[in-house]
């Protein structure tokens, strides 16, 4: 059983770069959306295509409609997590340097440890 796993700064949220087609970006890694995300110019720049709507409960109770998009295969580490759905929305708003935000819809199939005292994500295969 191999590890594959990727480094963040212990002290703050977990933050990686990933392989999205030909291009590294800076992912937060949240166990707690349902969903991923993606930036709008980030989508736009992939040439994401456009798959449907879909509806987010915002943090203040609102309902919001945003595009939902194909994420193509994420580079990991040495491994490559299966495409998946992400809403467009501004993710720089949460106030960190990131461009995705991998929901759990990006590791389905997959077994993952984080380790917040070393700083790592693993995925075990």
């Amino acid at each position: 059983m191999s590890r594959n796993w990727l480094q963040f700064d212990p002290k703050r949220a977990p933050v990686v770069s990933v392989r999205i087609a030909q291009g590294v970006f800076r992912a937060l890694i949240d166990t707690g959306a349902e969903v991923s995300f993606v930036a709008p110019n980030t989508s736009l720049r992939l040439g994401l295509p456009k798959v449907g709507n879909m509806d987010i409960l915002a943090l203040a109770g609102g309902r919001l409609s945003l595009n939902l998009v194909d994420l193509p295969r994420v580079g990991f580490g040495n491994t490559e997590l299966a495409p998946c759905k992400a809403v467009v929305h501004n993710v720089t708003r949460i106030g960190l340097p990131i461009e995705v935000i991998l929901g759990i819809n990006a590791f389905v199939g997959c077994r993952m440890m984080i380790d917040y005292r070393e700083g790592r994500i693993y995925l075990v295969e």
